[in-house]
């Protein structure tokens, strides 16, 4: 049995060689005996040399149908060997389309609402959506890039304008990536307005530290007037960012087959949206209540006053907001000094505290860029 199997994994021609070695070996073997037969009994010597001949005739046969078996199996295994292969290599592709759609996923909707979709039944249809009590909205508009826009229009230059405004979009992206803005999620772009959102993850809802997200949420606008800042360096405008953030109850949900989106609804979105319209330019505007919880959080804000906020001022009168300082108290700074580890004795603005964790974003691209050889922007 060994014997056998071991045969069948030889090589065509090694099994060749082998099997008329067998043919000439076994044909010598019967000649003698023949021949030693044939001058014992002459009588019958032509009956002798007829069964020599019908004897290795036969086993030629034999040896013909063994080798052509042999070829059979061996055609055979590597035929199931390129369908191994293949089938490997199919199911390969399929593990690598399924992480790159699942990769796609998770940038279009929040991690939590692609793990829904993803973990539900293929004949399930029901439309996602979910109600949150306590959530951070902000809209950030680019002051000034309408206009911006236009003049580049008219000098036939929207390419350019549109690849200013993909790399303002860009950066703001590139923020959400940091661990420090884990709370934060991007919900869409209108134009060049950013709409953003904190507190969305359901396992987040009712922990004890339930604001920490909006202040997060405050700390993204300040990052982004950072990156507008450098921006403005390097291309020679004069661009700001005008921030209107409320807080409170909405209804988030997927809405679309073939391109789902994900969104918010509520009157909180509603007076996000008019506190940044409100707004003014390279400020960051918020309702009287938001003002309430960022102030326990060790924000400082100054009084703007009371404005007309359509769609709220009509059944509740003006609407009294604040402007966020970049100055900050002492408690916050020292919240500040605990989380980032800083030695700022309370003298630093919010506006610094930003600036640093933007420039060790950076200092960490160039290490990666050189090596990780720590090169400072100077020496490079």
């Amino acid at each position: 049995m060994v014997t056998c199997a071991v045969f069948l994994r030889l090589n065509s021609l090694l099994k060749l060689g082998v099997l008329l070695l067998v043919v000439v070996v076994y044909s010598y073997l019967i000649h003698h005996a023949f021949v030693t037969l044939a001058h014992s009994d002459v009588q019958h010597r032509s009956h002798y040399v007829r069964r020599k001949g019908i004897s290795i005739l036969l086993i030629a046969m034999f040896i013909i149908a063994v080798f052509y078996n042999g070829r059979q199996w061996e055609a055979t295994a590597r035929l199931d060997f390129l369908w191994r292969l293949q089938a490997h290599q199919e199911v390969e592709d399929m593990r690598e389309l399924r992480e790159h759609n699942e990769c796609l996923l998770h940038n279009i909707l929040p991690l939590h609402v692609a793990q829904h979709f993803l973990e539900r039944s293929k004949h399930d249809e029901e439309l996602y959506s979910q109600s949150y009590d306590e959530v951070g909205v902000m809209f950030a508009s680019v002051a000034g890039f309408d206009e911006y826009f236009e003049q580049k229009e008219v000098k036939h230059e929207e390419v350019d304008c549109l690849r200013l405004l993909n790399e303002i979009i860009a950066g703001f992206d590139e923020l959400l990536e940091e661990s420090y803005f884990h709370y934060v999620e991007k919900i869409k772009t209108i134009g060049s307005c950013y709409m953003a959102a904190s507190g969305l993850a359901p396992n987040k809802q009712g922990s004890v530290r339930e604001w920490n997200h909006l202040s997060e949420l405050v700390l993204f606008a300040l990052a982004m007037q950072e990156i507008i800042r450098e921006i403005n360096n390097h291309s020679a405008q004069n661009f700001e960012l005008r921030v209107g953030i409320a807080h409170g109850p909405v209804i988030a949900g997927v809405i679309g087959a073939t391109k789902p989106q994900y969104d918010i609804w509520g009157s909180t979105v509603n007076l996000a949206s008019r506190m940044d319209s409100t707004g003014v330019s390279g400020r960051i505007q918020v309702p009287e209540a938001t003002r309430k919880i960022l102030s326990e959080w060790g924000f400082v804000l100054e009084l703007r006053g009371e404005i007309f906020i359509k769609g709220v001022s009509e059944c509740q009168g003006n609407v009294r907001t604040y402007f966020i300082r970049t100055t900050r108290s002492k408690r916050a700074s020292v919240a500040a000094e605990r989380n980032q580890g800083s030695r700022t004795g309370g003298r630093m603005t919010l506006a610094g505290v930003v600036h640093v964790l933007i420039q060790a974003r950076h200092k960490e691209k160039l290490r990666e860029a050189n090596g990780n050889f720590g090169l400072t922007p100077r020496k490079l």
